[in-house]
């Protein structure tokens, strides 16, 4: 009996010792890696704007003078994964801007690491004034709606209009968000680790998307490649660490954007792009986003998970244009 329990504890020891070496082998690949400014890493001819003293990287598709439509993305993403919808909305008149959201693509990262929904709406609207624009229709996606949202809140006069795709919110969370061993992950090493092993690995990045998506063939290895392109930029793994804590993990029960007595003051219009099937923020979400709105109209996609922009782009251009089209003229 002691020899199978010595046996069983060498067993659980090798485990946990090659659990170790791998996690550190994705640290290391990573700080090779990253080893690449932001305009160093950014696409040939990339746009950047200075916004509180950062370095944004935006893309823009679209004529100059058309209606402005910015574009915010959620985890793990940047302007390039906006492509599929807004490149045809630039053909069809609107002046799409995508900008790369700190700590994602190839943004300069703040020094105090805040990814807070505060912090996330003064980039947003310090991007929006850097760009000259003071009015705007605005569109976001997921974990990004709780800092465009309290922007939207901070500032509805600048609003045209408000475009939600399967964002995440945390409505009456009455509870702050519990991070897995958050005492042990706020330390370096520990969260470097995790971080490097999933969020900035380019191989957790096909799984990762095919969790939100609901047809694994829209996952194809281009799309990958675009997900995966700004994970060579310095210093990714930790900005990305701390944005677990001061951004997702965060506790934003005091936010504008997490209490629903501030929805209902929210004049401009609303379209709510929802999946039918999404997993990760189910569709009473939306509907629920949906009724707080005073001027709202709620769109659901059968067969979508939760990244409605890629699973569906036509669907999606069709129901922002037609959607733009007839307010627009209203709101101007």
């Amino acid at each position: 009996m002691r020899r199978l329990i010595r046996i069983v504890g060498w067993l659980a020891l090798t485990l946990v010792a090659l659990i170790a070496v791998v996690l550190v082998g994705f640290r290391g690949t990573a700080a090779l890696r990253e080893n690449l400014s932001p305009e160093e890493a950014a696409p040939a001819g990339a746009l950047f704007a200075t916004v509180d003293g950062l370095r944004i990287h935006y893309q823009v598709w679209g004529p100059q003078d058309g209606p402005p439509l910015i574009l915010f993305h959620g985890t793990a993403s940047w302007a390039e994964t906006y492509r599929d919808i807004a490149a045809p909305l630039g053909e069809q008149g609107f002046r799409v801007i995508a900008p790369d959201m700190p700590p994602f693509g190839y943004s300069q990262r703040p020094a105090d690491q805040d990814y807070s929904r505060a912090a996330h709406a003064k980039r947003v609207l310090g991007f929006a004034d850097a760009l000259g624009l003071r009015h705007f229709s605005i569109g976001v996606h997921s974990y990004g709606g709780g800092g465009v949202i309290e922007a939207a809140f901070e500032a509805p006069a600048r609003i045209d209009s408000l475009i939600l795709l399967d964002v995440a919110l945390g409505l009456g969370r009455t509870e702050a968000p519990t991070m897995p061993f958050a005492a042990l992950l706020n330390l370096r090493w520990p969260r470097e680790l995790l971080t490097a092993s999933t969020f900035t690995n380019p191989l957790m990045v096909g799984p990762g998307l095919r969790s939100f998506i609901e047809n694994d063939d829209v996952v194809t290895a281009e799309r990958i490649a675009i997900y995966a392109r700004p994970l060579n930029v310095e210093g990714t793994t930790d900005a990305v660490g701390h944005w677990l804590f001061s951004g997702l993990f965060n506790d934003e029960r005091k936010s504008l954007a997490a209490n629903p007595a501030n929805y209902s003051t929210f004049a401009p219009p609303v379209l709510v792009i929802w999946g039918r099937d999404d997993a990760t923020t189910p569709l009473a979400q939306g509907e629920e986003i949906a009724a707080l709105f005073p001027h709202a109209e709620l769109a659901v996609l059968d067969g979508v998970n939760h990244i409605p922009q890629v699973e569906r782009p036509h669907d999606v251009v069709r129901l922002i244009a037609n959607f733009l089209k007839r307010i627009l003229p209203a709101t101007r």
